[in-house]
């Protein structure tokens, strides 16, 4: 791992994306006690799903199908399981701009992070799909 400081990362700023985009994290100086790290989003994506599975519980209903999704409290319903997908994906990607925009800091919120930064990388609805839905390669859930 490479530190930085902060006026050398703003001068070489290609040379960090460069590192990064091969695997090196690249560590900038301190700015308001905190220090910031560029790495590649792939990686960083593989890592909190590791660490942040997702594990929606599916509901048939006489009306239809409805999908729970306890690790950002959020649900989907539709008439059949795809809708429901659908729905629950849209969920999702609100809550996350809610969470980001006003609750991330909510003591009562903070143990989402993980979850709802694996819904940011992916960002696109099909990436978000796949990553609620989609089984991890040893059979267990991501």
């Amino acid at each position: 791992m490479v530190r930085w400081q902060m006026s050398a990362a703003r001068k070489d700023f290609s040379t960090l994306v460069e590192r990064a985009s091969h695997g090196e994290w690249q560590v900038v100086g301190r700015r308001a006690r905190a220090e910031v790290v560029l790495a590649d989003a792939a990686e960083i994506a593989e890592l909190l799903a590791a660490a942040f599975p997702f594990a929606p519980e599916v509901f048939a209903r006489k009306t239809g199908v409805e999908i729970w999704l306890p690790e950002l409290e959020v649900y989907g319903q539709g008439a059949t399981l795809a809708a429901a997908q659908d729905d629950l994906v849209e969920a999702a990607l609100d809550f996350v701009d809610v969470w980001e925009a006003e609750l991330r800091a909510a003591p009562n919120q903070r143990h989402k992070s993980g979850h709802a930064r694996r819904v940011q990388l992916a960002h696109d609805r099909a990436r978000v799909a796949e990553v609620l839905f989609s089984a991890a390669p040893d059979g267990s859930r991501q």
